[in-house]
């Protein structure tokens, strides 16, 4: 199971690598349905890590740990998919803008703002779950880098409640969402695990 995983791991690091290469191109070519498409087929190589993980660390805390790993990446291949199916549609049919450029931001806030926000602070969990079991093996740097990562739970909630509150709060406007620290967080987590497996 380790030597599989290890091989879809390193595929999904690949295929991340591979679209952050080609996204410019993409993107001026409005190919953003095949982008969330390459997406959802990285997180789902990604799905064995969190099971290899809690066989490497034997750790009986970590198996509640991998439900939210699990769930984490579930959450982010189900939006991918449906994402890349909003676009296709919207780019290919949408003929005479039956639907308005208002309501296809509308659907596209739905399936990505709160839902992949939300699906990270799993991520976080997972990692604080992960640094725990590290410490337990006595993995000091594996268990600091994980609880460095879970910290980012935090700017995942603040976005959350400054998307869903009504009153809006400071502290939580202050954070903005921003893709290429979500993207590269997501990737150095990963290489990180899989480093490690490896």
């Amino acid at each position: 199971m380790i030597i599989s995983t290890i091989i879809l791991g390193w595929s999904g690091i690949i295929l991340f690598l591979i679209t952050a290469f080609i996204f410019p191109k993409m993107a001026k070519n409005n190919e953003f349905a095949f982008i969330h498409f390459l997406l959802a087929w990285m997180y789902a190589f990604w799905l064995p890590v969190p099971l290899v993980l809690n066989q490497l660390l034997d750790f009986d805390y970590l198996q509640i740990g991998i439900i939210f790993g699990f769930i984490y990446l579930f959450m982010l291949i189900i939006t991918m998919v449906l994402q890349t199916g909003h676009i296709t549609y919207i780019v290919k049919n949408n003929t005479g803008q039956a639907i308005t450029d208002k309501e296809s931001k509308y659907m596209m806030a739905t399936l990505s703002d709160p839902f992949e926000a939300f699906a990270n602070v799993f991520k976080s969990i997972w990692a604080l779950f992960l640094a725990i079991g590290f410490w337990n093996n006595g993995e000091y740097v594996m268990g600091c880098l994980m609880i460095l990562f879970s910290l980012f739970g935090v700017y995942y909630l603040f976005l959350i409640l400054n998307n869903i509150l009504v009153t809006p709060v400071k502290l939580f406007a202050k954070v903005k969402p921003n893709v290429y620290v979500t993207n590269l967080e997501t990737f150095l987590f990963f290489l990180i695990l899989l480093i490690y497996i490896t």
